[in-house]
């Protein structure tokens, strides 16, 4: 039987290895790329119909993650993805000219058109920057420790709606995920203006995981595409 592929990142199965057992990941549309030279345009809207959810919390190793409640979506282009769940890096994946932000949110949609497997199609991304305490996260901020891997369900809520930011102009380009297996076939959205999270919030996190971050992959001369 075939289970979940085993990868850190560093050492002997670090991110320079991962192609050995997830060959995707040595793929030509690889993330997190360094977003520079963007080509303006007028993209299609985001429609965030985003609900409460409770919190069911899970350190798998790599990340802390929520699992959101069904009922969540995201429309773009014509379609409808849900949201699956949200996880984090620090520092950030994504690169903006070369600078990378303190931390970066996933928010990760699946396609909702009924067909199996369930593939995660679209991932947006929050970047995270060191500033104000962010009341939105500390739900789930103060579970990270209870937090194991097995999926549990711990008190309070979440609104992913006030995980994104007000300004919502962003980058976008076709890519993959960001850990083994590599999917490609990954619209990646990435917001321009980051979320604000207080410096002993953001410790909290780093003493879990003081790194744990992909580094950047080649871009190939993919579309990269920013809203006007």
């Amino acid at each position: 039987a075939t289970g979940p592929v085993h990868f850190t990142y560093e050492g002997e199965e670090g991110p320079e290895h991962w192609a050995e057992h997830s060959p995707a990941c040595a793929g030509s549309d690889q993330s997190p790329i360094d977003i520079s030279g963007a080509e303006p345009q007028d993209l299609t809207n985001l429609v965030f119909n985003y609900q409460p959810s409770g919190i069911t919390i899970r350190n798998n190793g790599h990340t802390v993650q929520v699992d959101y409640d069904p009922g969540s979506t995201l429309e773009l282009d014509g379609q409808t993805y849900a949201l699956a769940q949200f996880h984090f890096h620090a520092p950030s994946e994504h690169t903006i000219d070369d600078q990378a932000a303190a931390a970066e949110l996933h928010l990760v949609h699946v396609n909702d058109d009924g067909q199996q497997p369930v593939k995660p199609k679209v991932v947006v991304g929050v970047l995270i920057q060191v500033g104000a305490d962010n009341p939105a996260l500390s739900a789930v901020w103060d579970n990270q420790y209870a937090a194991n891997a097995t999926p549990q369900a711990v008190d309070g809520t979440v609104n992913a709606a006030d995980l994104l930011p007000a300004v919502q102009t962003r980058f976008r380009y076709p890519g993959s995920l960001t850990t083994p297996p590599c999917t490609e076939d990954v619209l990646w959205v990435v917001m321009k203006q980051p979320l604000p999270i207080a410096d002993d919030q953001l410790a909290v996190f780093a003493r879990l995981y003081p790194r744990n971050g992909r580094p950047i992959q080649p871009a190939n001369g993919r579309l990269l595409l920013e809203s006007r």
